[in-house]
């Protein structure tokens, strides 16, 4: 007979199997938790390098804002030996870095200057067609981005928040006009270093444009001596624009429209990007730039 406190052996093998099935879910539950925890724990390290990384890449735009004015306030002429042109590498911030440069705006051609209160300007499709030939692009290219440009500020004009217009410009950048004058996307990007698209009308900083610019804002001037004054200004910078006229070619000099040149900026670029942990943050901020202010931020997005 069996004992009372004893189980058959196929009773005791269910138990056994029983007591099996429940330690595994038991470690089961115990390996989800941890390892549900071990995600939480890693979500809020990466929102925290996150805000570390957001917040050091706002604070390097701050310090470009900053650089500006101190500039502005010790010299209104800009100039590529200005020591605020030089990138600052990688430097260790905390635990982190961070990296930045400052990047002049009108020393290219502005694509806000082909209309004027919404129409287009041809006199200045004129001189982006001597750009695009420059680099062997068709020229037709510059009417299709003129009508583009004009047709966007028109309706911004035309809007209930007219008010500060110029400002409001939706278009920012080669790519967006490319999309809306129906061109090729990859070479106009190509065109970056020479055009720019600003919020407002802008002469041209005879201290920063490259050849092709100069050639273009000035009807006549040829390559070798577009050339030549850049060679010029790089051990003695332009400046006023009379400095820079009076060094263009004797049959220029009383054509050159003075108007169409400076040596002072108001529009730059800052670029900021920062690392912490897995985090990774590039800022792009559009800054505009007045006597005795703070650059104001006219845009700012992620890169």
């Amino acid at each position: 007979m069996n004992s009372p406190t004893s189980l058959p052996g196929k009773q005791q093998g269910i138990a056994v199997v029983t007591a099996i099935l429940i330690a595994a879910m038991v470690a089961s539950l115990a390996f989800a938790l941890t390892a549900r925890e071990r995600q939480w724990l890693n979500q809020m390290e990466n929102r925290n390098d996150l805000s570390a990384a957001q917040a050091v890449a706002f604070a390097a735009v701050d310090l470009a804002r900053l650089t500006l004015r101190d500039d502005m306030r010790n010299t209104q002429v800009d100039h590529l030996l200005e020591t605020w042109t030089v990138p600052v590498p990688p430097i260790n911030v905390d635990e982190g870095r961070v990296s930045g440069r400052l990047i002049e705006l009108q020393g290219r051609f502005n694509l806000f200057n082909l209309q004027s209160g919404g129409k287009v300007s041809e006199a200045n499709v004129v001189v982006l067609q001597r750009l695009l030939a420059t680099r062997g692009l068709p020229t037709e290219w510059a009417g299709k981005m003129a009508l583009a440009v004009a047709k966007q500020a028109a309706l911004i004009q035309s809007s209930s928040t007219a008010n500060k217009a110029s400002k409001l410009l939706p278009l920012v950048n080669l790519a967006e006009l490319s999309d809306l004058a129906g061109l090729d996307a990859g070479k106009l990007a190509a065109l970056e270093p020479l055009l720019v698209m600003l919020p407002e009308a802008t002469a041209v900083n005879v201290n920063f444009a490259l050849p092709e610019v100069l050639m273009a804002v000035t009807p006549g001037l040829s390559s070798g001596e577009a050339d030549q004054l850049l060679s010029r200004r790089a051990s003695a910078y332009f400046k006023s624009v009379g400095d820079f006229t009076g060094a263009l070619p004797e049959r220029l000099r009383n054509t050159a429209v003075s108007s169409a040149y400076t040596v002072e900026s108001q529009y730059f670029l800052s670029e900021a990007q920062s690392w912490f942990g897995r985090a990774q943050v590039r800022l792009q901020a559009l800054l505009y730039r007045q006597r005795n202010k703070i650059p104001e931020i006219v845009w700012m997005r992620r890169g």
